[in-house]
């Protein structure tokens, strides 16, 4: 009797022992969580117009037609909506990137959320909003041309604004009589004098 029992406490422990050495069992090993890696967005090798955190604002053709915005970077496809932004909505940039589809698109494109998350091309996406501040600012140092619409082929006024001069931002579009124009155009009062001039020919009031 007392050798049976014996026998019965030696393969208990025994079996005991095994499932301590079990790497899957939890009953005698404290298994840790293994941490899930998050994704985190490739930074591009360019500086672009905004980064990750700063803030933009909307352009569209008109202040009241909402702008469609695609749900991955690139150009927007008819019927495949991602989300909408009405026009001069101020958003903040959560990501950046190239067209995913296609290498030879150079336009940037920025992750926003408005109605939902979309991506907008940056030739839709501003610095600048009404009622800001800002300085005329040219690449070469010029008076800025001031157009009577929102078109490069439109009349110019016969007044330009001086280069340096801070101006009032009063109005904000893309060129409702060509598609195919990717220039941002804002409307300031320079002086006595009110016309639009290329977005690219202001700088922000620090």
């Amino acid at each position: 009797m007392r050798a049976l029992l014996a026998s019965s406490l030696a393969l208990l422990m025994f079996f005991m022992a095994s499932l301590a050495c079990t790497a899957n069992d939890t009953l005698f090993i404290r298994l840790t969580d293994t941490p899930v890696p998050t994704a985190t967005p490739t930074p591009l090798p360019i500086t672009t117009k905004f980064k990750v955190g700063e803030s933009g604002v909307v352009v569209g053709l008109s202040e009241f037609a909402a702008v469609s915005l695609p749900a991955s970077a690139g150009p927007l496809v008819p019927g495949i909506g991602g989300a909408t932004c009405f026009p001069n909505t101020r958003v903040t940039v959560l990501d950046v990137s190239r067209n995913i589809n296609d290498p030879n698109d150079e336009t940037i494109y920025y992750l926003v959320q408005c109605s939902g998350r979309g991506w907008i091309a940056e030739y839709q996406f501003s610095r600048f909003n009404r009622g800001d501040k800002a300085i005329v600012q040219t690449a070469d140092g010029s008076d800025a041309r001031l157009y009577r619409q929102s078109d490069v082929t439109s009349a110019p006024l016969d007044q330009a604004c001086p280069n340096g001069t801070e101006v009032s931002v009063t109005g904000l579009t893309a060129n409702p009589f060509n598609p195919n124009d990717r220039n941002i155009y804002v409307q300031v009062r320079c002086g006595t004098v009110s016309g639009w001039l290329l977005e690219e020919q202001l700088a922000p009031l620090k």
